[in-house]
């Protein structure tokens, strides 16, 4: 479960004596107050619909679950987040910016002995102030969590990840992944016996904004998120300028702390950024111990993908979601699109009209595919089926001698649970 807030409360209206405004007027004003207020922390926002009412939900850090805002009606709100991803520091954050939401809109917060059985700070923070809880109860959480993972492996598994965000699975070696790299099985029984030699798994240990913050958040990054190819989308390009944007200032305010000097190099390169910085991390980087770089997209991921399939791609693919509902990523020479048909016939895509020469049967998907080869331009369709789900799986690819790789991606294509 983690170390989760869970507080209830109730806004007023705007003057003395109105009425509360509507959920979802007021979670729109919130969330305009969020960017306000959060800045460049504020990674993204997200309205959805639910029982209880509208629920906005918000991102405050690469490694961290969404914060969830619910207005329930008649100016009830009910606010929940799960800290332990990232750490004491992300913890006092958040309940001291929390407060601020409450101070700028009116809110009461209910107090944890007149609420419900679970409704509160399980640290005390909230409602104290005092952090003195804060980092007992993560370091308990995490000495649990390295135990579970351990009895997890005994039993004969592997692929454990710790405060990953869910959609994509990373192929990297470890024991355990977690957003700031993997750890091996002597971490896992050092930190399930005492669970402060853990504290390196934390992005965001010590409370304030300071230098430790800014790397943990870059390292994330680094570590979960970044292509390492030059940038294709102006997504990309913004996060190769955030990363070094966050490790500079970091480094300017605290230069002594542990920087990826090789990987900083390696984003200055994709950027084309020269200067005296550039040199100065260079040198840096020259210097650095030799072993592998850092990033799990630089070997491959499972994507999940829509109504329960997956399929395995490079991680330096850019994936995008379109708005026909088809997903699909690419690089500057390869692309995989891939589209869930509703129609269980396929006859929208014309897939049935094809004249499949390929068949593949694996343990939950059986699929048939035409290979169209020429120079420069060739493109394997397949069509797939698991139980009554079907799909279709396009890959488009420069090089001919890329004719394996692209049939390995269609085989790939798996799906969780085949419909009957």
């Amino acid at each position: 479960m983690g170390v989760k807030l869970l507080l209830a409360g109730r806004y007023a209206g705007e003057e003395l004596l109105s009425p509360p405004a509507a959920p979802r007027v007021w979670l729109g004003r919130v969330e305009c107050w969020a960017h306000e207020t959060a800045g460049e922390l504020l990674e993204s926002t997200r309205t959805e619909d639910s029982r209880q009412g509208p629920i906005l939900f918000l991102r405050l850090h690469p490694a961290a679950e969404e914060v969830a805002v619910v207005a329930a009606g008649q100016g009830r709100v009910v606010v929940s987040a799960n800290t332990s991803q990232v750490g004491p520091g992300y913890h006092r954050f958040l309940c001291d910016w929390l407060h601020a939401l409450g101070d700028a809109f009116q809110v009461e917060w209910v107090l944890p002995e007149l609420s419900s059985p679970g409704v509160g700070d399980p640290t005390g923070y909230f409602h104290t102030g005092d952090a003195c809880g804060i980092e007992p109860l993560m370091l308990a959480w995490l000495s649990e969590m390295a135990g579970r993972v351990l009895d997890f492996r005994r039993r004969g598994h592997s692929g454990a990840s710790l405060s990953l965000r869910s959609g994509h699975a990373f192929e990297y070696p470890g024991a355990l992944l977690t957003p700031l790299g993997p750890r091996d099985e002597a971490w896992l029984r050092a930190v399930r016996e005492d669970p402060r030699r853990g504290r390196d798994v934390f992005p965001w240990w010590e409370p304030g904004l300071g230098a430790p913050s800014k790397l943990g958040r870059a390292l994330s990054r680094i570590w979960t998120e970044m292509v390492w190819r030059p940038p294709l989308l102006e997504e990309e390009r913004q996060l190769f300028r955030d990363v070094a944007r966050l490790l500079e200032l970091a480094w300017r305010e605290e230069p002594s702390l542990p920087y990826p000097w090789r990987e900083w190099q390696e984003v200055l390169g994709y950027l084309g950024v020269g200067g005296t910085l550039a040199e100065e991390i260079s040198l840096r980087a020259a210097e650095a111990p030799a072993g592998p770089l850092i990033g799990y997209r630089r070997g491959s991921v499972q994507v999940a993908l829509p109504d329960g399939w997956e399929i395995r791609i490079p991680g330096s693919l850019a994936e995008e979601r379109l708005a026909d509902g088809s997903w699909v990523a690419r690089d500057h020479r390869r692309s995989v699109r891939f589209v869930s048909l509703e129609d269980s016939h396929g006859r929208e895509h014309g897939a049935e009209a094809l004249p499949y020469e390929l068949e593949h049967q694996g343990e939950r998907v059986r699929g048939r595919a035409t290979l169209h080869r020429e120079p420069g331009e060739c493109r394997l369709t397949a069509l797939c089926e698991a139980g009554s789900r079907r799909a279709l799986c396009v890959v488009n690819f420069d090089d001919p001698e890329e004719e394996d790789w692209a049939l390995g991606t269609w085989r790939s294509l798996d799906h969780e649970v085949a419909a009957l």
